[in-house]
């Protein structure tokens, strides 16, 4: 029997994925607007666990630049940014910062298959249990401040 149908198949899947790393993806950073304000300990646990897909900080790693992965990463950035951005925290909305930290909170506490990928192959992101608790201590603070109206 010929290799011939499957020398010619797998040169044809090769070519095909050689051309679609030419299709261009969105995979910028705009400048922050209204970045989240935060003490420096909460800032570095955020830049460590979230910033990659949830503001415009995200740092692209190798994947990101080969397709078909490309594809996934920039549609997971993208959700993530649509969800929750901390570079476009709207400080003058009390309700909604409300919101969007009731949303961090049930993810911390939860957890639940969020990104589960991702953590796999950046188990250094993963927050410690220390730096979860820190989170939710900010996120108390920052909801009684919030109801103050500090």
């Amino acid at each position: 029997m010929s290799s011939y149908p499957f020398k010619k198949a797998a040169s044809r899947l090769v070519i095909g994925l050689m051309i679609v790393q030419f299709i261009p993806l969105n995979r910028v950073n705009p400048p922050e607007k209204v970045p989240v304000r935060a003490p420096e300990e909460i800032a570095d646990i955020l830049k460590k666990s979230c910033f990659d897909c949830h503001s415009f900080r995200t740092e692209w790693s190798l994947p990101a630049y080969i397709a078909p992965l490309s594809w996934a990463a920039a549609a997971r950035v993208s959700w993530g940014r649509n969800a929750l951005n901390f570079s476009e925290w709207d400080h003058a909305d009390p309700t909604a910062s409300a919101h969007r930290m009731r949303a961090i909170r049930r993810t911390v506490i939860e957890g639940i298959g969020h990104q589960r990928l991702y953590y796999t192959l950046h188990p250094q992101s993963r927050m410690s249990a220390a730096e979860s608790t820190m989170l939710l201590n900010w996120i108390d603070t920052y909801d009684r401040e919030t109801a103050q109206g500090i």
